[in-house]
């Protein structure tokens, strides 16, 4: 396969959705935030739908303010302004519905299964391969994916070089960003017209058959304490639910946890 660096005459060549991805699109060499960008467009009415890029990200964020850092074509930095006509206690929906997007999307691009850390991790063979951030400022939802597709471990910090892996290197082929984001915005399409549709448990179940956290026992940081317990469940509107040892049901909300396995592990 020969493979085009991150463009957007390519990207909407290859697009085969209604609206996302048919605004004003822009595609960055480099930028601080694609996020950011996407918010700052949605605050002056940018189009719902219009899709952010950027070849090289040098102030992405996670969950908790963690930074994500994309080094030149190195990955698929990615953001959606959306305005889905969704009820306020299903929009961290939107996040789950992002993770099943992104699954669809590595495995028809590249032949990739990923996994999905609850609440907006995507794994492979328990290494981080990207994740999800959705930031709801002003006047829309912002939806932003980052996504691992070539790295060099020799040049990666000590700290993460054995907890992080890129698509390339899980298919053994070259993988062209341009098609990945084309379909990201086909399955991304499909699962937000789910949740227009209220099919909220579709959804649900079709994240935990890819989730590697449920079932598992974790070590969740919750208001300052540490709960230890088994994740069983997926609430109705994303919450995770854990047994404790005792029995007790806990409900874990977005942002407001940390979570490893039991033995300290990513996933």
């Amino acid at each position: 396969m020969n493979c085009t660096v991150l463009n957007l005459a390519d990207f909407e060549a290859a697009l085969k959705t209604r609206y996302l991805g048919r605004g004003a699109n822009e595609c960055h060499e480099e930028i601080d935030s694609t996020n950011t960008r996407a918010a700052n467009l949605a605050a002056l009415d940018a189009a719902s739908g219009t899709v952010i890029m950027a070849r090289s990200q040098s102030a992405g964020r996670g969950r908790q303010g963690r930074q994500w850092v994309t080094p030149l074509d190195a990955g698929l930095a990615f953001s959606a302004i959306l305005r889905p006509n969704l009820p306020l206690n299903k929009l961290p929906l939107v996040t789950l519905a992002a993770g099943n997007a992104v699954c669809r999307a590595a495995t028809a691009t590249c032949g990739v299964k990923l996994g999905l850390k609850w609440v907006n991790d995507l794994t492979a063979q328990g290494k981080k391969v990207g994740g999800i951030l959705a930031e709801k400022p002003v006047k829309a939802l912002i939806i932003g994916i980052g996504i691992n597709i070539r790295l060099n471990r020799a040049e990666l910090p000590e700290e993460i070089k054995d907890r992080v892996d890129w698509l390339e290197n899980l298919a053994g082929m070259p993988v062209d960003a341009n098609l990945l984001a084309a379909a990201l915005c086909q399955s991304l399409e499909e699962e937000l017209d789910k949740l227009e549709e209220a099919q909220y448990q579709t959804v649900i179940e079709d994240w935990k058959k890819n989730s590697v956290t449920l079932g598992k026992t974790i070590k969740a940081t919750y208001g300052g304490a540490e709960i230890v317990g088994v994740a069983k469940d997926i609430g109705d509107s994303g919450a995770l639910i854990v047994e404790k040892a005792g029995g007790e049901i806990v409900e874990l909300s977005a942002g407001e946890i940390s979570i490893r396995m039991a033995d300290g592990s990513y996933c």
